[in-house]
């Protein structure tokens, strides 16, 4: 069942108005005890001001309290706002098919054997349609889900997780809500990789001093107090003096630190919100148990690890406030002992922290196919107990399913089908629905399908290609290379094939030819796939090896002087044409 995404943006709202109120609330009554504070400090100058000077203290004690309050209360805002974007993008997302998370645009690659033919990535691409992910790592490993081929033990255990994560809508959502707020860039994700390689260091005597001076900074003042002298005054200045001469000492290192990115901090944070939701939680699936147990650095969880790192970046990140450099270095040397407690943190955890933000990225990962699934309940994981590849009504994902038209299509008889049909009739369209649902099975997710059986193989698709005027090589030789890379892939074992319309840069004659040379060679290799034709002659292949290929076809009829396409799958070859008619029709003939 969808989830009631409306519901439960609803309920967020009202959170998101409480929350406002309670700010409000907060920020008027920090004003009325600072007035508070601010008149007891003043008649605590009085003979009698004791009770003042007390209630001062208490007063700025209760405005330290409310300050924290308001922090809080600003991160639950920022979170139920995050929960209401959430709901309100996805009910957009189903009703009126509006994506709103990245399309993948940077992971297209016209060499490779598949993806830039089948629309993968790229605006209103299927990696869009499936992605919510928010951490960089995150988006590359559901890339790679879908640009690879998995054994079907790794496939039984990758669908035991979608599973698993798809019953807990809760969970899920907390889950993007703590990635979302994170905000992870490219820049972050070099930073932490470039720990690795970190070299950073504090000198013993720096460390020594940090300890040293400020002590007898105090000590100064507390003489100071005690006596009335003004030597301890003297004291105390030069002492200050010392302590900000140190401070600008390592100035540097710090600023060069926390240079590099302004978000690190929020972006550990998020990490560690993210982990913390997989330490606490039992999982029954042995992908999740995998993930659940990676999550640990020398017992301890590293949910609490990264949020102690967190601190220590916000604390660094007060640096760029001239006054708090001012008053808290001068006295305590505030940041070098929190840049000695960083540089101690990364000796220790540096070589964890990538294996902990992976296990953040398979999650992501599996949750983009857990909503996929979740969202479409009608769709099925396909059976993978079988040694066969067989789709009941299968369907485009990306066509709204008002307008979707679904075909069967079984490859343990015959392993290789020839296709033909009209212009527009459907061809091409069911040649990438193919793909998709070998795409998605490989992955482990469900399908748009009633029923499937499949065995996992690598996918080698010829549907899109052009010139380039950059390698200087035409259409025609782009394709041919093309097809050479899939003969030489089928060389090293089996895979599923897909061609569209190939050879379409040469004459007539050589296209045909050529077209009747590769389906004999998907005959030899041992191919399973599709190839669509506009040449019926190729179909007579058929009649050499009619126990390995197969006619299939998409027919058009005209009613009315007008073309009608069922798009419905056909045994048989293509009996009618469209084109002539089309061209008449529209007096370009």
């Amino acid at each position: 069942m969808i989830p009631n995404y409306n519901e439960r943006a609803a309920t967020y709202k009202v959170t998101v108005n409480q929350l406002n109120k309670k700010l409000q609330l907060i920020g008027w009554s920090r004003l009325i005890v600072l007035v508070i504070s601010a008149t007891c400090f003043y008649f605590s100058r009085d003979e009698n001001g004791i009770p003042f000077l007390i209630g001062a203290i208490l007063s700025l004690g209760l405005f330290s309290y409310l300050i924290n309050i308001h922090f809080k209360t600003k991160r639950k805002r920022q979170v139920a706002l995050t929960y209401l974007w959430l709901n309100n993008s996805e009910r957009a997302f189903i009703d009126e098919s509006k994506p709103y998370y990245e399309d993948g645009n940077e992971f297209l690659d016209t060499k490779h054997p598949y993806s830039f033919d089948i629309d993968l990535f790229g605006p209103h691409s299927l990696f869009q349609h499936l992605n919510r992910t928010s951490t960089v790592i995150g988006s590359e490993k559901l890339a790679q889900s879908l640009l690879q081929t998995q054994s079907k033990e790794s496939l039984n255990k990758t669908q035991e997780a979608i599973q698993e994560i798809s019953e807990d809508l809760e969970w899920r959502q907390a889950f993007q809500v703590y990635a979302r707020l994170g905000k992870d860039s490219q820049e972050i994700r070099n930073y932490i990789d470039h720990w690795q390689d970190s070299k950073q260091s504090i000198s013993i005597l720096a460390i020594i001093l940090a300890f040293i001076i400020p002590a007898l900074g105090l000590t100064s003042m507390i003489l100071l107090w005690q006596t009335g002298k003004v030597y301890w005054f003297n004291v105390g200045v030069f002492l200050f003096t010392a302590n900000m001469l140190l401070f600008g000492a390592i100035s540097g290192k710090i600023r060069k630190e926390i240079g590099k990115t302004e978000r690190i901090g929020a972006a550990l944070l998020a990490y560690s919100e993210m982990l913390q939701l997989i330490e606490n939680r039992v999982w029954k699936s042995a992908r999740l148990q995998e993930i659940h147990s990676k999550v640990h650095s020398k017992n301890q969880a590293a949910s609490a690890l990264l949020k102690e790192s967190s601190r220590i970046y916000e604390n660094m990140d007060s640096i760029n406030n001239g006054m708090a450099v001012f008053m808290l270095n001068g006295t305590i040397q505030f940041h070098v002992h929190v840049f000695r407690s960083l540089v101690k943190w990364k000796k220790n955890h540096r070589e964890s922290i990538n294996q902990w933000i992976e296990q953040i990225a398979e999650i992501e990962s599996l949750l983009s196919f857990s909503n996929f699934s979740v969202n479409n309940p009608e769709y099925t994981f396909p059976n993978l107990q079988n040694e066969s590849i067989f789709f009941e009504e299968l369907g485009h994902p990306l066509l709204s399913k008002s307008i979707r038209v679904s075909n069967s299509i079984d490859f343990s008889q015959e392993r290789f089908v020839i296709l033909t049909g009209s212009n527009m009739s459907g061809k091409s369209t069911f040649l990438r629905t193919l793909g998709i649902g070998i795409i998605l099975s490989n992955a482990g997710s469900v399908i748009p399908a009633k029923s499937a059986n499949f065995s996992p193989l690598p996918l080698l698709v010829s549907m899109r290609l052009s010139d380039s005027l950059e390698e200087s090589t035409s259409y025609f030789f782009s394709e041919v290379k093309r097809l050479k890379l899939i003969i030489d892939n089928l060389k090293n074992g089996p895979a599923f094939v897909l061609l569209d319309e190939i050879l379409r840069g040469t004459n007539s004659d050589d296209k045909q030819n050529g077209t009747i040379g590769i389906v004999e060679q998907m005959v030899r290799l041992g191919a399973l796939g599709m190839i669509a034709t506009h040449d019926l002659e190729v179909c007579e292949t058929t009649n050499l090896h009619p126990t390995y290929l197969k006619n299939k076809c998409f027919e058009v009829e005209i009613r009315d002087n007008d073309l009608f396409f069922d798009y419905k799958l056909r045994n048989g070859i293509c009996q009618n044409k469209s084109a002539t008619f089309i061209m008449k029709k529209y007096q370009v003939i």
